[in-house]
């Protein structure tokens, strides 16, 4: 299988709403992934998930919808927005702007995408607030050559995933294969990352996606004097999906 995934506006389709194209970048078990391209003057109108978003801004930025509130995102913010939120984007910057949507657990076949509202009058708010994050500021841990932003407060918790903004300088050697319980997404922002997923060596520009299924002994690192940064996304798996695990030992 390919574990990375280019985000390029080439492969982008029409949605149906102006000015707002998408591609579906991946959609392991445990998430769907889909890239957004807004352009200046887009407007998504009001819209609600069965599941849990993580919107990430990756270039630009717009105003969002989050229920009754306006909040301007822009580059490098990651915002939360718990299932049955109603929410919409509205793009008046004078540029593009480009996102990702991480919906956790991934939309089960069959099931609608989203349920257009128009107002958030109309349904009843989620009680978990929406939460809007950034990978600057103070960090919330320095190892070595890594710093790292935890960006899921506790309203999201390991109830959705764990997202952290990480930063590695180089370069650096690669730490020895492991593998993780729950599926992985890495979300390349800036400079490029050395990877490698089941023996398989890759070299992960800006703006691609790794996904790395449960179980997979795999490894990242930053072969360059060049600074990376990125989101790493853990992942837990729907309960109604089992994994494949090795017998006890007896």
């Amino acid at each position: 299988m390919s574990y990375v995934r280019r985000i390029s506006a080439t492969d982008a389709v029409d949605s149906g709403y102006p000015g707002y194209q998408v591609v579906m970048a991946a959609s392991p078990e445990s998430a769907t992934v889909l890239a957004g391209f807004l352009g200046d003057g887009g407007h998504p109108p009001l819209h609600t998930h069965e599941v849990d978003l993580f919107f990430v801004v990756l270039e630009g930025s717009t105003t969002i919808r989050l229920g009754r509130d306006d909040r301007h995102v822009q580059a490098g913010e990651v915002i939360y927005i718990p299932a049955g939120l109603p929410h919409g984007s509205d793009n008046q910057s004078g540029a593009a702007e480009r996102h990702l949507e991480i919906l956790i657990p991934g939309v089960r076949p069959g099931r609608p995408f989203l349920t257009p509202v128009k107002s958030a009058d109309d349904v009843q708010l989620p009680v978990t607030p929406p939460h809007v994050s950034s990978g600057s500021g103070p960090p919330t841990e320095v190892t070595g050559q890594e710093t790292r932003w935890v960006l899921t407060d506790g309203s999201a918790g390991g109830r959705t995933a764990q997202v952290t903004a990480v930063e590695r300088t180089g370069p650096e050697d690669p730490a020895p294969p492991a593998s993780l319980p729950d599926d992985r997404l890495v979300v390349v922002t800036q400079g490029e990352l050395t990877a490698e997923m089941a023996t398989e060596p890759a070299a992960v520009p800006a703006q691609a996606v790794i996904v790395i299924p449960a179980g997979i002994e795999h490894r990242i690192w930053n072969a360059s004097s060049t600074p990376v940064r990125y989101l790493d996304a853990d992942v837990p798996a729907p309960a109604a999906y089992v994994k494949l695990a090795p017998a006890p030992a007896q």
